[in-house]
């Protein structure tokens, strides 16, 4: 009769509950693959994240340029109450230039390098066009239209 054989481990010393002996040790930290899985995830978030981002800041920059054209139609209406006709000039601190200043007593209420340029259509329209960072707004008061 054949002798049986014996299945028992062999002795490997202390390990933890979760090592076998003869079992290589695990490796710590990422692999490749899992670092490129992750590299790859935030490319696509980046990637939809990113174009909103600065379709969000535009829409910003555009309405603090409508507040500013806005409130000179106050100092507009003043004027032609006074003069019977609305202010021409231009507001340009990068080229110091400041008539609109002088015509209507209009200044921007913050500091920056905006422009801004009024144009009066007579007594029954002002066009008032904005040029700040490369944008460029334009409204037709004081129906306060865009410009066609």
């Amino acid at each position: 009769m054949p002798t049986p054989r014996n299945f028992a481990p062999p002795l490997c010393g202390d390990l933890s509950p979760r090592q076998h002996c003869g079992d290589r040790p695990s490796p710590s930290g990422f692999s490749l693959f899992e670092l490129l899985i992750a590299v790859v995830i935030v490319a696509i978030i980046a990637a939809i994240g990113i174009p909103a981002y600065r379709g969000h800041v535009a829409t910003a920059r555009d309405a603090a340029l409508i507040e500013q054209m806005t409130t000179m139609t106050v100092f507009q209406e003043d004027r032609r109450l006074r003069t019977g006709t609305y202010g021409s000039g231009v507001y340009d601190p990068a080229n110091n230039v400041e008539t609109l200043t002088t015509a209507i007593g209009w200044q921007p209420s913050a500091e920056s390098d905006d422009a801004y340029t009024v144009v009066a259509n007579g007594g029954t329209s002002w066009t008032v066009t904005a040029n700040a960072n490369g944008r460029q707004l334009c409204r037709i008061y004081p129906a306060n239209e865009p410009c066609p």
